[in-house]
This record gives C-alpha cells, sequence and structure tokens, in this order.
C-alpha cells in the first residue's frame, strides 16, 4: 500500500479509535481499514474443477463487497468531516485491496479458464475482465481520489457572500432578513424567485455556476490529465472514446443520442423558477396511509408471483432463528403492516431477501422517501437486505411516485440475486439494474391507475432531464478534448464556448456566451466522468421495452425475464427477446426517437 495512504489510514485508525464506544460509524471504519481479506488465492487450484475454484472465489471475496456496500448505507450518516473522510479512507482501502486481487497471478488464471465455460461462469470471468482493466495503478488512482475529493469540497462549500456591482440588483430587506443563512443554494434560489430582473436574475445564476472555479480549476485538470493519460494507456484517441467503448458507443454516437434527447424547453435556467410560479401545482390528493398505499403495492405484485411476509421486530432487532420458523408467506398477514419493520420477499416459494422498514414521525423535516441497499443478494452465499424509509402519510402524486420507485429499487435488487456478487450487486450490473427498475415501477403506477403529476412537477421533470442533456454534452466534450487547459492551450478548449453555448440554447432558448465554465457547475464531471448521459440511456431503453414490447408478451413473463433472469441472459438476447432486432447502438438511437422517449 501506498506510504501516503497508509499514514492516513494510521491518522484515522487512531481518531476511530477514540471515538468508536460513542459513535458506531467510528467503529465500522476503524474495523474497514483493519481488514484484510484472505483470499487464499494459491489454495484455489486445490479444488477439483473451475466451478469449484469460482465458489470458493466468492466466498473469499464476499466480505471485502458487503463491506464497500455498508460504506453506501453509512454515507447519509456521515454527518461532520471527520467521519466523512473516514469513509472515503475506508474505500480507498477496500479499493486497493480489489486491486491486489484484479491483478493477481492466480485471479488471471482464473478468469482465464471462467471464460472457457458457460454461463454463468463465463460471465464472471468477463466481469472481474472489465473490473482489471477498469484497476489504476495505486499512485496515480491516490492523485485522482485527491482531486475528486478537493472538487466536490470545493462545490459543498456553503460561505458565499451574494455581492452586486449593481445596486438595482440588490434585493431589499425581505432577502436581507435571511442573511444569516449560510446555505448559498437557498439564498441563490430565493433570490432567483424574488428578483422580477431577468438581466439579474442571469448574472446572479452565471456567478453562481462558477462559485467555486477558482478552487476547482487545478484539480479539474489534473482529473482530465489522469483520466486521458490512462486512456491512452490502453491504446484509445481521449478518455471519452475509452470510456465510451466499455457500452458499445461512440463519442459519434452518443452525440447522436443527446440530439435525439434535446427538446427546447425555451425557459432560461435563471427563469425556471418564474415559470414554476406560473404553472398549475393540482396534484395534491386526499392523504393515504402509507401502509394502505404499501398493500395496494403488494396486491398488485401478486400477479408477478410475488408475495410478502409481514413481520414485527422488537426493538429493532432480528432474532433470524425464530424468522426462519415462520411458517409461510400465505400464513402472515395477521400482522398488521403499521406494526412491520421487516417484510420478507418471496418469488414462486423462493425467499429473495428482507426489507427494514422505517416509518418517520411529523417531526422530520423533511419528510423523505428513500431506499438503501444493506446487502446484496447472492444466490447460496446470503439472503440480501434492504431499507426503506417513508412519512406515515402520503399528501402528493410525487410521494406516490418515489415511494413507488424506492420499493422497485428493493425488489429488483433482491430478485436480480446470482450465483456471484459481481454479476449482480447494482455497482456492477447498472444497466440491468435500472432499467428492471423502472419497468417494474411503471407496470405499478399502471396497476394503481396512478394520477398524472401535476404540470408543475411534470415541467420541473422536463427541465431537469434538458439540464442532464446539457451536462452530458459538456461532459463530452471535456473528455474528448486532448489539451491542456492553460498557457495557449487554454485558448483551443475557450474555443469550445460556441458549440456549447449553442446546446445550451438548444435545450433553454437563450445562449449561454461562456458555456465552457459550465464544467465548474457539477460534481458528476469530476466523479462520472463521461458516463453522466447513462441515466438518460437507461431511461430511453426502459421506455423502447415498454413502447415495443408485443401485447401477447405478459407482465409475469417480463418480470421474469427481465427481472430474475434466471437463465443469465445477457441484456442484448434480454432485448431481442422483448423488442426484436436490431438492437445495435445506432439501430437503438433511431428506434428511442420514432417510440417516442419523452412519454411521462
Amino acid at each position: 500500500m501506498l506510504k501516503s495512504i497508509f499514514v492516513a489510514t494510521l491518522f484515522f485508525n487512531l481518531l476511530a479509535t477514540a471515538s468508536a464506544v460513542a459513535n458506531p460509524l467510528a467503529l465500522f471504519v476503524e474495523q474497514c481499514l483493519q481488514y484484510q481479506p484472505d483470499l487464499g488465492q494459491d489454495k484455489l487450484v486445490s479444488f477439483q474443477s473451475v466451478e469449484q475454484q469460482a465458489v470458493e472465489f466468492e466466498k473469499r471475496t464476499l466480505a471485502l463487497n458487503n463491506i464497500n456496500d455498508r460504506i453506501q448505507y453509512y454515507r447519509p450518516f456521515a454527518n461532520d468531516s471527520l467521519n466523512r473522510q473516514g469513509l472515503l479512507w475506508c474505500q480507498l482501502h477496500l479499493a486497493d485491496e480489489l486491486y491486489a486481487l484484479a491483478t493477481a497471478t492466480n485471479t488471471q488464471r482464473l478468469i482465464d479458464q471462467l471464460l472457457q465455460l458457460r454461463p454463468p461462469y463465463d460471465q464472471l470471468g468477463q466481469r472481474l475482465v472489465a473490473i482489471r482493466e477498469s484497476q489504476w495503478e495505486l499512485f496515480q488512482k491516490s492523485k485522482l481520489h485527491s482531486a475528486q475529493a478537493s472538487n466536490n469540497q470545493a462545490l459543498s462549500q456553503q460561505q458565499f457572500t451574494m455581492q452586486f456591482n449593481q445596486p438595482d440588483c440588490a434585493l431589499t430587506n425581505e432577502l436581507n432578513a435571511d442573511s444569516n443563512n449560510t446555505n448559498i443554494e437557498i439564498r441563490i434560489a430565493k433570490y432567483l424567485l424574488k428578483q422580477p430582473n431577468e438581466h439579474c436574475r442571469k448574472q446572479a445564476w452565471l456567478a453562481y455556476q462558477i462559485r467555486a472555479k477558482d478552487k476547482q480549476a487545478s484539480a479539474l485538470a489534473l482529473i482530465h490529465r489522469l483520466q486521458q493519460q490512462h486512456a491512452i494507456a490502453q491504446d484509445y484517441d481521449n478518455s471519452a472514446q475509452a470510456q465510451l467503448s466499455l457500452h458499445d458507443l461512440t463519442p459519434q454516437l452518443l452525440t447522436q443520442f443527446l440530439a435525439s434527447q434535446t427538446i427546447n424547453l425555451d425557459i432560461a435556467p435563471w427563469n425556471i423558477a418564474n415559470a414554476l410560479r406560473g404553472v398549475s401545482n393540482s396534484s395534491t390528493i386526499k392523504p393515504i396511509a402509507t401502509d394502505a398505499f404499501l398493500q395496494k403495492i403488494f396486491e398488485s405484485l401478486k400477479a408477478l408471483d410475488l408475495k410478502f411476509e409481514f413481520i414485527t421486530v422488537g426493538d429493532a432487532r432480528v432474532d433470524h432463528s425464530k424468522i426462519d420458523k415462520t411458517t409461510s408467506p400465505s400464513d402472515s398477514q395477521q400482522n398488521s403492516l403499521s406494526d412491520t419493520q421487516l417484510i420478507r420477499v418471496w418469488h414462486q416459494q423462493r425467499l429473495m431477501g428482507e426489507i427494514f422498514t422505517y416509518t418517520q414521525d411529523e417531526q422530520h423535516n423533511p419528510l423523505n422517501v428513500d431506499s438503501q441497499l444493506i446487502k446484496q443478494t447472492v444466490i447460496g452465499h446470503q439472503f440480501g437486505q434492504y431499507s426503506l424509509n417513508f412519512p406515515s402519510q402520503l399528501t402528493n402524486v410525487k410521494q406516490q411516485q418515489k415511494l413507488i420507485n424506492a420499493l422497485s429499487r428493493a425488489i429488483v435488487s433482491l430478485a436480480q440475486g446470482r450465483q456471484f456478487y459481481f454479476l449482480t450487486n447494482r455497482a456492477q450490473n447498472t444497466e440491468a439494474h435500472a432499467i428492471a427498475t423502472q419497468w417494474l415501477a411503471y407496470y405499478l403506477e399502471q396497476q394503481l391507475n396512478l394520477p398524472k403529476l401535476s404540470k408543475r412537477h411534470q415541467l420541473v421533470a422536463q427541465y431537469q432531464q434538458q439540464l442532464w442533456v446539457f451536462r452530458a454534452k459538456v461532459s463530452l466534450a471535456f473528455y474528448q478534448y486532448k489539451g491542456d487547459f492553460k498557457g495557449a492551450q487554454q485558448e483551443v478548449w475557450l474555443s469550445h464556448n460556441q458549440s456549447l453555448s449553442t446546446a445550451f440554447e438548444q435545450s433553454f432558448g437563450l445562449p449561454w456566451t461562456n458555456a465552457t465554465d459550465a464544467i465548474f457547475s457539477y460534481q458528476a464531471i469530476a466523479n462520472q466522468g463521461i458516463n453522466h448521459y447513462l441515466p438518460l440511456w437507461q431511461t430511453a431503453l426502459a421506455q423502447l421495452i415498454i413502447a415495443e414490447t408485443p401485447a401477447q408478451i405478459s407482465p409475469n413473463v417480463i418480470f421474469d425475464l427481465l427481472v430474475v433472469n434466471e437463465t443469465h441472459l445477457t441484456l442484448n438476447d434480454q432485448l431481442e427477446r422483448l423488442i426484436g432486432l436490431p438492437i445495435d447502438p445506432h439501430s437503438l438511437i433511431r428506434r428511442f426517437k420514432h417510440a417516442g422517449t419523452t412519454q411521462e
């Protein structure tokens, strides 16, 4: 391990030890940083078959993967910089262990053998190859993570002040009364809402986009240079080309796709608050108890051979020795959902996993709907676990939609369990997970006859999608660029202002003269790279499946094929069975456009 990482690890170990008794998160960080998997690679060859070696490999790496998932679970609870830094170093430590695993000689030997077998073993081999090829040298990876952390920290700062060169752009005491609020996001939102002068709103919005530019510039330049060097080492022309090749796309195809997703809202971002104020918000419904709404969802899911077992867990602790003796899911309706703290999910008499439920009381502000993976289903090794948080009542359609989406994510994660973690986990299986989740959410909305969102919510969704489209175009330009960002080469980058300004105008109706400044406005350009477009692509695929799957293919068949997928079909095989050929990227982009990917 790098000396610098070791020093930081030791530092956080000492801090965690001091506060572990009072802070469970600190205890987790301490245990994570001390964790070293006993992979026993030299012993794998003692097994008689490659299949047995693969199962043993899974056993010995599962703990590492579970800890990695737990980092994501704990992240929302890290409320101070020390805990956040602890989780970051924990993640880096596990990444170092994964690097050692992926590059070990015996792992390479196992991969070569797996690639010669039938599914799912060859698929595991392919996934391990992808993981190996995505690995960075430790020193380069350390620099990349440090630069990403610097960029994130600069953008997350809230201690900014709003100053105006034009006196008439400053608002009256109505806004100044809230000057003690240190959250710049809240203050800029209120300013854009209350300022009647469009010119002033535009200047404030543009200034907000580059609020941390001076602190970000060097970090973003380093991230770009590191990604470019990594791509060139893999014989690619630029990092955009390298990353897109993993999805059988090229920069040219991505440009076509983003063009197909572009719709001119004719509303600039600095005017969206005013536009929303004049649009109807009639999605308020008669409040419904969340328990009753969940019961409706569970009733609708019976047609997909899903059953739910409700278990009351005292003191938020689960005694699995008692739970496992529960008779059957059909007998568990005796417990009311309001008493439930755990829901066991069954499919055709097979237990898929558990969902822990947490009802928020009225003191929570705001009342949120959220779900989070606790432990991934891996058949033959462990049942999956998910957490689901919700308010006791749902008062509008948006809340109902969020609950459907959250529950769909949980069910898909539990149902997509396979023999190997790397073929199951959402982080390694993003496309299949996202498409299945969106299809299941759509199915539930249709079954429940959910009302349409209000025009205001629809406009918000359209605006957010176009902002995503524009930023994906910015990311593509940033990672296709092969030069530097200072000196004479800076002018070459700034020459992209015209094309990016046009892209901005295509979505929002007005130009952004210095549109290359957009690279300083969002964290995803540093953290996700070119892959910022992926949610748009996944949504388009899900909507294509919804629009073009023949009516004679029942939802039950689609669920078994798309969500459960016991026969280990690839995504292309699934698409071929559901929507037919052609399914190459160029044909899919054309089909997205004709199927209409802007449906509600």
